[in-house]
């Protein structure tokens, strides 16, 4: 139990920095392009005659960063998950080609928006809307800082998909950051006020089946209606698309044609957020997979702390590595440094040297080798691939959630024939 409340407070600060990063860039994002192109167009896109009320972007700012906050809560325990073994994410397309990852990355949005559109229209029920929803109806004519604007019971069902997605389905750490960027990108846009999907984004045209800022906009003015979050075919299924949705949005995208707009903006702001994701993607499928002829032998770690032995387990599958010999081997009082930092307090009189740090390491399909690595600087376990690189390298990645750290290890051998 020490160890995963370890794993959860360890990942905990990078899944809140970087769900509050998201909203706050996405959010600020919108907002700068709404003042900066309203005058220029944007303004013959407004949707709503209203404004927003006194106080109402305060007010959707701090409900939507506590939001980010019980997201962070729910999205760590993801990291104990994958530590533990119960999810699988991928760190490399050696373990999931490109084409799984847009593949799961497109099961991921479509399965999100079902969820979404169920738990919406739930929360609409009489008996449920005042504890789960008005707070985000509260903002009746939103702006792009209500994209979070939600109650806590509201935001932990939000919040709930991630982890429960991935007890089903493998993902790629890319997948989830590109899943959380296209799903705060399409939450602004839906709360922008001013309509900024072209027009081949209307029904009956090519890009209709997608939801628009105008789809969106009716069910905060209406109440109801239009429950969606990406995708109208819900709606349409289920007879709960508001019936003056195709007219208020040609009427919107033919009114903008009078003078200049800002679609192009958008349009650009979209594919370089796109063209990032996409190089992103190229740089991982440009690392070749390399011939992996096993890690067996001696290796010598980073500013040759130690040298570890890489040998077949005794009594167990797989392959060991055991710690036999440290540069600093020895304490301030000339006695063998312990493994003082263990979770668990009977381990701690145990010496470094002769300490098993790599355990279970078995080839994997995608040619490397997994297992365990136990961290003596911590007293924690982690999920690690191993992978021979030429002849005198090793590289040693430990994992939690698809946050890596990566060592290079060079053959003792290797560095002892040097040396001659």
């Amino acid at each position: 139990m020490n160890e995963l409340l370890h794993v959860y407070l360890s990942a905990w600060p990078t899944v809140w920095v970087m769900d509050t990063a998201r909203y706050l860039v996405a959010a600020t994002l919108m907002a700068s392009i709404l003042a900066l192109f309203w005058r220029a167009g944007l303004g013959r896109r407004k949707l709503q005659s209203r404004d927003p009320v006194r106080g109402q972007r305060r007010r959707e700012f701090l409900a939507s960063l506590r939001t980010a906050f019980i997201f962070s809560l729910l999205g760590a325990i993801v990291a104990v998950g994958d530590h533990q073994g119960w999810i699988t994410i991928y760190k490399n397309f050696r373990q999931a080609g490109p084409l799984y990852l847009v593949l799961s990355l497109a099961l991921m949005l479509v399965a999100h928006d079902a969820y979404f559109y169920w738990a919406h229209r739930a929360m609409h029920h009489r008996r449920l809307f005042a504890l789960f929803h008005r707070t985000h109806h509260l903002s009746r004519t939103p702006t792009p800082w209500a994209a979070y604007s939600f109650a806590i019971p509201e935001a932990v069902v939000h919040g709930a998909f991630v982890p429960l997605f991935l007890l089903v389905v493998p993902m790629h750490g890319l997948g989830l950051l590109a899943f959380g960027i296209v799903q705060i990108l399409r939450n602004v846009m839906g709360h922008a006020g001013a309509e900024v999907h072209g027009a081949a984004f209307g029904p009956g045209r090519w890009l209709g089946w997608n939801n628009t800022t105008t789809h969106h906009d009716l069910h905060h003015e209406a109440g109801r209606y239009n429950y969606g979050l990406y995708f109208r075919w819900w709606d349409k299924l289920m007879g709960t698309e508001h019936p003056d949705y195709r007219r208020k949005f040609e009427a919107i995208a033919s009114a903008a044609t009078a003078g200049p707009t800002t679609p192009t903006s958008v349009h650009a702001l979209t594919r370089t957020i796109m063209g990032i994701v996409a190089g992103s993607l190229l740089l991982l499928a440009a690392d070749p997979v390399r011939a992996d002829s096993g890690p067996a032998g001696r290796w010598m770690t980073p500013g040759a702390a130690a040298v570890v032995e890489i040998a077949p387990c005794s009594g167990s599958p797989g392959l060991c590595g055991t710690v036999r010999w440290l540069w600093d081997g020895l304490d301030e009082k000339g006695r063998p440094r312990l493994d003082t930092q263990n979770t668990d307090t009977s381990l701690r009189s145990r010496p470094l040297i002769g300490l098993s740090i790599l355990s279970g390491l078995a080839r994997a399909a995608n040619g490397g080798w997994e297992g365990r690595i136990y961290n003596p600087e911590d007293g924690q376990t982690y999920r690690a691939t191993l992978r021979r690189v030429g002849t005198d390298t090793l590289t040693i990645e430990g994992c939690v959630l698809f946050i890596c750290q990566k060592q290079v290890w060079r053959s003792a051998a290797a560095l002892a024939a040097a040396l001659h």
